[in-house]
C-alpha cells in the first residue's frame, strides 16, 4: 500500500532541476576538480606530522585516491557512480581523522564545509541519472530508482564503513612506518573494498530502462529477473493514488519520495525476492520509486506510453482536458 504521506515534497523547484539536469556532470567535474584546493589544506596538518617516507605514502595514497574520483566523473558509468558516492563521504571521513589524531582547526572546518558539499553534488538525483544513463545502449533512456528504505538504516553505512576502513588502514600505517602490517592491512582491505563495494554497486544498478517495446523495471535487490512492461499492455502510468488496490505490489521498498504506478491490461508474473526466499507474484500494478518522476513520464510521453490512471489516462497524442 502507499499512502500520501510517503511522498516528500521535491528538493529542488522544477527550473532548478532543469538547470541541474542540462549541466549534467560538469558541476561534479568542477567540484571534484578542485578538491585538492579545498581539502587539501585542511589535510597538510596531518600530513607534515609524518616523516618523509610516511609523508610521501599519505600524499600519493590521497592523489592516487583523487585521480580515481576524477576518472570516473571523466569517464561515467554505474561503476563510475559508485565509486563517486563511496570516495565524496570518503573526504569528510579522512578529515574527521586527523581533526581527531591532530585537534582541529579552521581550515579542517573549512575542508569538512568543501567535503560535505562535494557529496550533497555526488548524491543528487541528476547525477545518478547522468552516470547510469551513459551506460545505456542505443536508444535507450535509464533512469535511476531511489534504494529502498531499509538499505538506509544501517546496511548502507555499514558497507560504506567496510570500503573506508579498508582503503585508508594500510595507507595510514604504512605512514606511520609499519610497512609490513600496513602491507598486510591494504591485502585484507581488498576484500573489504570488494564486500562493501558490492552492496552498494547494487544499489547502482537499479533504474527503470525505456526500450522501444516498453520500459523494464531492472532491480536485482528486490527482483529475481527484470520485468518488461510491454507498450501495448499498459494501461496507464501515473502518480501512485492512496489508496491503491490491494492487488498492487510495490517494488520501491518503501522509498521515501513520490512512487509512480504501472497498470496493465492483463497480469504480469515475476519472482520478487523477501528476504532469503523468492516468492511468485502475478498482478496488473506495480509501484516503484524513481529518483526523478518528472522526466520518467515525461519521457514515457516521449514514447506514446499511457500517462495517468487507467480511468482516465492520457497519451502524449491526447488532449486531457478534451
Amino acid at each position: 500500500m502507499v499512502s500520501a504521506s510517503r511522498s516528500a515534497p521535491p528538493a529542488f523547484t522544477p527550473a532548478v532541476t532543469s538547470l541541474l539536469g542540462r549541466a549534467g556532470l560538469w558541476p561534479l567535474r568542477a567540484v571534484w576538480f578542485s578538491a585538492p584546493l579545498g581539502i587539501g589544506l585542511g589535510l597538510a596538518t596531518s600530513i607534515d606530522r609524518f616523516d618523509g617516507a610516511g609523508a610521501t605514502v599519505a600524499e600519493v595514497a590521497l592523489w592516487a585516491g583523487w585521480f580515481v574520483g576524477l576518472v570516473a566523473t571523466l569517464v561515467p558509468t554505474t561503476v563510475s557512480l559508485t565509486a563517486v558516492r563511496i570516495s565524496a563521504p570518503a573526504t569528510i571521513g579522512l578529515l574527521v581523522l586527523a581533526g581527531v589524531a591532530d585537534g582541529w582547526s579552521g581550515r579542517q572546518f573549512e575542508a569538512m564545509g568543501y567535503g560535505a558539499f562535494l557529496t550533497v553534488v555526488a548524491y543528487l538525483p541528476v547525477t545518478g541519472d547522468a552516470m547510469i544513463n551513459a551506460s545505456a545502449y542505443g536508444s535507450e533512456r535509464r533512469m535511476a530508482l531511489r534504494p529502498p528504505a531499509f538499505s538506509l538504516l544501517g546496511p548502507v553505512q555499514l558497507a560504506w564503513a567496510l570500503v573506508f576502513a579498508g582503503l585508508v588502514t594500510g595507507p595510514l600505517l604504512a605512514a606511520n612506518n609499519h610497512y609490513v602490517v600496513g602491507g598486510l592491512a591494504t591485502v585484507a582491505g581488498v576484500g573489504a573494498c570488494w564486500l562493501g563495494g558490492r552492496v552498494l554497486h547494487q544499489l547502482s544498478r537499479r533504474w527503470i530502462v525505456f526500450v522501444p517495446a516498453g520500459f523494464v523495471i531492472h532491480d536485482h535487490v528486490l527482483l529475481v529477473e527484470s520485468i518488461l512492461m510491454r507498450r501495448a499492455t499498459i494501461a496507464a502510468l501515473g502518480p501512485a493514488t492512496s489508496p491503491v488496490p490491494e492487488t498492487a505490489v510495490d517494488l520501491s521498498g518503501g522509498a521515501y519520495g513520490l512512487a509512480l504506478e504501472v497498470s496493465t491490461r492483463e497480469p504480469v508474473s515475476f519472482g520478487r525476492r523477501v528476504y532469503r526466499t523468492i516468492v511468485n507474484i502475478e498482478t496488473d500494478r506495480i509501484i516503484f520509486t524513481p529518483t526523478l518522476p518528472g522526466a520518467v513520464l515525461t519521457e514515457a510521453r516521449i514514447r506514446a506510453i499511457r500517462i495517468g490512471s487507467p480511468e482516465g489516462s492520457v497519451t502524449a497524442h491526447e488532449d486531457p482536458d478534451a
